[in-house]
């Protein structure tokens, strides 16, 4: 018997498997994944089928995807045999997606297994970890700190909606245009506050946009004379677009 851990897995869970394998690996349980550990010409039957057997324990990730994979059910089906042929342990670990309701795994399942539902949270997976090492016998290191939702304090907000746009050129000069509003969001969930609809004209046109793009590009090797002035024109520009939504928005509020 071997002391690594066969993972089986469909090919689009990849991500949540190498994420599971580094886990794993940090803490000095051997993974075994025909992701990473296949090459070409091996075998691909026969090598699956040795390591299954070899195996210490055969963990599934299951998802919708997974289910439908006829490699993961053959992989699950030659693990469960095994299990029958073994008096060491061997187990049959199932870590559930999101995702996936518990009565679509039933004609997978033919016995009791180990299954360790991910929730659909932000810290499901590492929630379901401890779990996991539990199943596998194991125990986390002392040290280990599960992770905690972080609480965001709500926050006032100001958004700008556009509606209506076109372009337009005035002494030579094309702008975009559209119709504004800006709408006051407070943090309290209180009323909003809507500012009457108004004509907005862009601030950047192409010439400007140029500016921009030196200002960019070129602007850090050069910091003197008639280049130090040049900066100052796109900050001009941007300055002046901002003050001029907030003026024109504000001037006439309404309550939302």
């Amino acid at each position: 018997m071997s002391e690594h851990i066969f993972i089986s897995h469909a090919s689009k869970n990849d991500a949540v498997v190498k994420k599971l394998r580094e886990v794993l690996e940090q803490r000095n349980q051997l993974t075994w994944v025909d992701s990473r550990d296949l090459t070409g010409g091996d075998a691909l039957e026969e090598l699956i089928e040795t390591s299954i057997r070899a195996a210490r324990h055969f963990l599934v990730v299951i998802s919708i995807d997974s289910l439908s994979s006829k490699w993961v059910q053959r992989d699950l089906r030659l693990a469960q045999a095994v299990v029958k042929q073994r008096e060491d342990g061997y187990k049959v670990i199932s870590l559930i997606l999101p995702g996936v309701q518990a009565g679509l795994l039933d004609p997978f399942f033919p016995t009791e297994p180990v299954h360790i539902f991910v929730e659909d949270t932000p810290t499901g997976f590492e929630d379901a970890l401890p779990k996991l090492f539990a199943a596998m016998g194991e125990q986390l290191p002392e040290d280990w700190q599960g992770s905690e939702p972080v609480q965001v304090q709500p926050v006032e907000e100001l958004l700008l909606k556009f509606t209506d746009p076109e372009m337009q050129e005035q002494d030579g000069v094309r702008r975009a245009t559209a119709i504004a509003e800006l709408t006051y969001v407070p943090a309290d969930g209180g009323r909003e506050i809507v500012s009457r609809r108004y004509k907005f004209v862009a601030p950047l046109g192409p010439v400007e946009l140029e500016e921009v793009r030196w200002y960019i590009e070129r602007y850090y090797r050069w910091r003197r004379g008639e280049l130090r002035r040049r900066e100052r024109r796109p900050g001009r520009a941007w300055r002046g677009g901002g003050r001029r939504i907030l003026q024109e928005g504000v001037g006439g509020g309404t309550g939302g």
